[in-house]
Order: C-alpha cells, then structure tokens, then sequence
C-alpha cells in the first residue's frame, strides 16, 4: 500500500518554502522533482535481521517542543526516511488551517466524536490546548508494534507528561529553537493563526521552554537536516542500548552464533584448553 505525505522543505532557520508529493511504498521512498521525474531512494535506516531474527523490537518515541520549533516537520521528514517508523497522527477538534489534509496532518472529528472516544479509552493521551481538544490513539500505537514498526508521536508537554506517568515505556524528545527572536519569526511567516493566536502561544512559550529538563534528549532545532539527521541518531541510538539487546544476544544470537562455530571448526575447539 502507498503513502502519501506531505514533506516540507526548510531553509537554515526552517522556515517553510515549499511542499513536495513523496510517496514511501516497500521501505523505498520516492519523490517527484519538477518536470514529473521521481526520485527514488532505499530506506537509509531499516531495522537490520540477524540470524532470520528483527533486531529491533517497536519502540515509542515522544517529541514536544515549543509552538513553531518544528517538531510537526522533523517527525513527518523521519517518517517519510524510514519504513520501519510510524508517524502517529493525532486526533483534534479544531478546524483545517489551509493546506491541512484529514488523516495526514491530524485526524479532525468534532468535539462529541472525540468525547466518545475518550469514553471508549481511545487515546493513550488527551489534552486541551487553545480551547481544542487533542489526543493521541492508544490503538494505533498498539497496531505498529504489532507490525513491528516504532511509533514517533509529536504532542505537547501536557500529553508527554500523561504518556510518562502511565507508565508506558517511551523515549522522549524536546525540541529547541535557536532563539525567541527566531521562533517569533517563524510563527508570524507561516501565516495559519490570528495575530491573537500568535501572542497567546508566545506568551506560552516562555514557561514551556523550561520543559526541557523532564525529558530525555534535547535537539537544537537551528538548521533543519542535522536537527533531523539529530533524531534519527537518537531513535537508532536507543535500539542499540545494551539493556534492549542483552536478551536478543542471550537467547537468540550467541545460540545461532555458537552453533555456527562449531560446525565450522569442529575439531580445533574440541581441542582447546
């Protein structure tokens, strides 16, 4: 089956300049340049087997930021890079701003769906930001690790804080702007709120940005592709953590491992001291 997502391009400070069709389809990404030609490219990063086993089990990857440090595009461009993660859309009641696409950018339902939902323990997570409900489904989540996939899910301190106290294993993100002067900049150019909206959320900013010692890891969000290349280390970091793997190597490699050892120099090990 073919995704397809919006990928938005940035300059040095991430500012938006233009929006591409790419398509990700049997972890092999695919963009379409000016004049119609696509460009194809494999998975730079998929999860590797070994011995005919996954290396990597599903994990759950959570990034905040502060409104306009674009933790939205950081979290779609990962996605679109990698097959093996899933880009979990959050539920909103909120209205389309332009441009906005159901079920890509948010799932949006109304305010008695969303209340249904929660009723029906729908959402791992649900917060109410600007007067707008948010939420995040517990179900989707549940659905990619069944299929192997690591869920990367961008929602606000309220949320990362619920999603922490449930105690669900997760790994957590903040992402930082270079500067006020900069992140005041961005929100005022990409023109999707009322002037009172913008002040409202840079009024916010300054208690959110203290946010940042109750999570994990932190990123600089100054040049748009190392900000990226940033989370992806950190996401291939925590596969490789020695406490994830000490049970595949355990009970699955050195068994394989040993196996074929022995059968390769069955004589020579039989006689070592």
């Amino acid at each position: 089956m073919i995704r397809t997502e919006i990928r938005i391009e940035h300059s040095k400070t991430s500012h938006p300049c233009k929006q591409e069709a790419v398509s990700k389809t049997d972890g092999v990404s695919s963009m379409t340049l000016p004049g119609g030609k696509t460009m194809r490219s494999p998975d730079p990063a998929p999860s590797p087997t070994i011995y005919g086993k996954r290396l990597y089990t599903p994990l759950l990857f959570v990034v905040s930021a502060p409104s306009g440090a674009g933790k939205t595009s950081l979290c779609k461009e990962i996605a679109r890079k990698s097959s093996w993660i899933h880009y979990s859309v959050s539920y909103t009641t909120r209205s389309p701003r332009p441009g906005e696409q159901n079920g890509i950018d948010y799932t949006f339902v109304t305010k008695d769906q969303f209340q249904e939902m929660q009723a029906n323990n729908h959402f791992i997570e649900s917060a109410e930001v600007y007067g707008n409900f948010y939420g995040t489904s517990l179900r989707t989540i549940e659905d990619s690790f069944s299929k192997g996939l690591d869920v990367l899910v961008d929602i606000d301190i309220q949320g990362a804080q619920k999603i922490r106290q449930s105690g669900i294993d997760n790994t957590s993100i903040y992402i930082l702007p270079p500067s006020y002067a900069v992140l005041q900049e961005r929100l005022a150019l990409r023109g999707q709120d009322s002037l009172e909206t913008v002040r409202k959320r840079l009024e916010r900013v300054r208690q959110e940005i203290y946010a940042y010692q109750e999570y994990d890891y932190l990123i600089f969000n100054v040049d748009f592709q190392q900000a990226v290349n940033d989370l992806q280390s950190i996401i291939v970091s925590e596969h490789l953590r020695r406490q994830r793997l000490s049970s595949f190597v355990k009970d699955h490699f050195i068994e394989h491992f040993s196996g074929e050892t022995i059968k390769s120099h069955p004589f020579s090990l039989r006689e070592a001291p």
